[in-house]
């Protein structure tokens, strides 16, 4: 009995502010939250010291009346909802009414705001214990929000804060994540000498001006909607992908958020043109129905349940998939249209096929000779009949580009891209010869990570042709993969050093077949270029390890409608 009391107010209220504030970064996403509510069009921030000595938000949104300030610190206060039932028609960023509260529950908190056409402004000012001062002062419109010394009376609490460039980073990423979903707004950024300014834009010129790295030329954009919900999709090609998710974002009504159901439903309708363990680059804005997505499942709002959610990635994947295939064609690519054709005996004399049946599927069954060199470089019109499958070979142009057609369609191929994805999965398939080095290399990692990560492949290592020997912390290869001979040991650097996610060994057969195939500049003969061609056709995955295509295709139709004959 008597064990069971009642905590002091002040202590309730720090437990309840440490769900929702626990490090500068906490504060600044719900003080640009609150911005964004009133309606701002340009906010800054500026932090010092990670923002744990000072943190300031400045926006110059709607403002704030005397008592709507003297309010806005008090718990539960809230602009955003009257009603429980107003939680299934929120749009807000906001609507707890806990934001403010417990930014003063743990730091000195001072607020600045002005009405529009308000002649005067009102100055709040708290410390953690004290009652709040209210003074009047000359301000423009907007509001200004100033953080300063979290945690500085709870040291218990300050001693888990990271240093000081580490919180600088994760309120940069904060402040990321709001400017990205809020285009129309101009942000700017300040932090020591560090200082930067968004203009307000499109979604592709924000995304550049943060993303600098991202290769804008590679970017599409893609819209899709459903009943409920609405996808505004920035997609980036597959030859752009990285072994994380760095690139790979969801936001759900303008917050980002881990929504793996999503994100899965991305990396699976990209599956068919990555290399396995890589990521694509695509940026996922989802508005939901505000009834079917429920934020208040997180003190901070950083996850959501989505009511609908396995109906809409299945409309999403199927409408997805759809629309990578326009911008990118297919993987497994299905020639299908062609099938109708009223003849598909080309220069061979193959038999046209059925109108039901591939062209992928019927070219798949001929010219099972395999790739081999020329006995001399005026091959017999019969060998060269014997190896050809259903196409014409019409030469070279621009150095790495062959150039053949089938029916009406024009095919320009990569020569590199399409003999490396050739090798890949040859490579693949068939263990590899070795070839014996004349001195042995000793490779010594150069952590333990790798150490392991080498120690964990060796079995896969030697089924590509790399004979290895572990002694104590080095690593002695022994003999390499004929087909790579002297590029062997500069292709396993970079494998050990560049390694793909999960530091799957198959991941240097992409660097072998890399580092074998034909490379762009050079030439070849009409023999060996036709079986290049008839080998390529016959791949069920028409792009390199990488992702690139192996060729791109112009049909007549648009022929016609570059060169004028066909408007229409």
């Amino acid at each position: 009995m008597g064990i069971i009391h009642v905590l002091s107010r002040e202590t309730s209220r720090l437990i309840a502010a440490g769900e929702v504030i626990d490090r500068p970064a906490s504060a600044l996403r719900e003080l640009l939250d609150n911005a964004l509510d009133a309606g701002a069009s340009d906010i800054s921030v500026l932090t010092e010291k990670g923002g744990i000595d000072l943190l300031r938000v400045i926006d110059n949104g709607s403002g704030m009346d005397k008592d709507d300030l003297a309010l806005s610190i008090q718990e539960h206060a809230t602009s955003k909802i009257q009603h429980a039932d107003d939680l299934l028609s929120v749009r807000t960023m906001g609507f707890r009414g806990e934001a403010l509260a417990s930014i003063a529950a743990v730091a000195r908190l001072e607020i600045t705001s002005c009405e529009k056409n308000s002649e005067i402004g009102w100055k709040l000012q708290s410390e953690p214990g004290k009652p709040p001062v209210l003074t009047p002062v000359a301000a423009r419109q907007g509001t200004v929000v100033t953080v300063q010394g979290l945690f500085e009376q709870y040291p218990a609490r300050r001693q888990f804060l990271k240093k000081p460039a580490a919180e600088t980073l994760l309120c940069r990423q904060v402040f990321i994540e709001r400017a990205l979903a809020h285009p129309q707004v101009q942000f700017s950024w300040s932090s020591g000498t560090e200082t930067s300014r968004y203009p307000a834009g499109s979604l592709l010129q924000r995304l550049s001006l943060l993303y600098p790295e991202l290769p804008v030329h590679l970017l599409s954009e893609v819209e899709i909607k459903f009943e409920t919900a609405a996808f505004h999709l920035v997609l980036a090609e597959p030859s752009f992908h990285r072994n994380d998710r760095r690139y790979l974002q969801v936001f759900v009504n303008r917050r980002k958020v881990p929504e793996w159901g999503l994100i899965s439903v991305i990396e699976y309708a990209y599956s068919e043109y990555l290399p396995g363990g890589m990521r694509p680059c695509a940026f996922l804005f989802a508005d939901i129905e505000p009834s079917l997505a429920d934020f208040n499942i997180h003190p901070a709002k950083r996850e959501v349940r989505i009511k609908t959610i396995e109906s809409l990635k299945s409309q999403l994947y199927a409408s997805l998939k759809e629309q990578l295939h326009l911008l990118y064609g297919s993987g497994s690519m299905n020639m299908a249209e062609y099938s109708s054709a009223p003849s598909l005996a080309f220069e061979t004399g193959a038999p046209a096929q059925k109108p039901d049946q591939s062209f992928w599927e019927s070219v798949r069954t001929m010219n099972e000779t395999p790739m081999r060199e020329p006995e001399n470089q005026s091959a017999s019109t019969a060998d060269s009949a014997e190896v050809r499958p259903t196409f014409r070979y019409i030469g070279r142009a621009f150095g790495p580009y062959l150039l053949f057609s089938i029916d009406e369609t024009l095919y320009i191929l990569d020569q590199h891209a399409a003999h490396e994805r050739i090798l890949y999965d040859s490579l693949l398939e068939h263990p590899a010869s070795s070839q014996a080095l004349l001195v042995p290399y000793l490779f010594e990692p150069e952590s333990d990570d790798m150490k392991i990560r080498l120690e964990s492949i060796l079995p896969e290592m030697k089924n590509f042709g790399f004979e290895i020997e572990k002694q104590h912390d080095a690593f002695i290869i022994h003999a390499v993969p004929a087909l790579l001979g002297e590029k062997a040991i500069p292709a396993f650097l970079d494998f050990v050093q560049k390694p793909p996610e999960n530091s799957k060994a198959v991941g240097i057969v992409a660097t072998m077949a890399c580092r074998s195939a034909i490379k762009d500049g050079d030439v070849l003969d009409d023999f060996t270029a036709r079986e290049l061609i008839a080998r390529s056709l016959k791949l069920p995955f028409p792009r390199c390890p990488h992702g690139r295509p192996i060729w791109i295709r112009l049909d007549r139709d648009y022929l016609d409608k570059m060169s004028g004959r066909n408007p229409g």
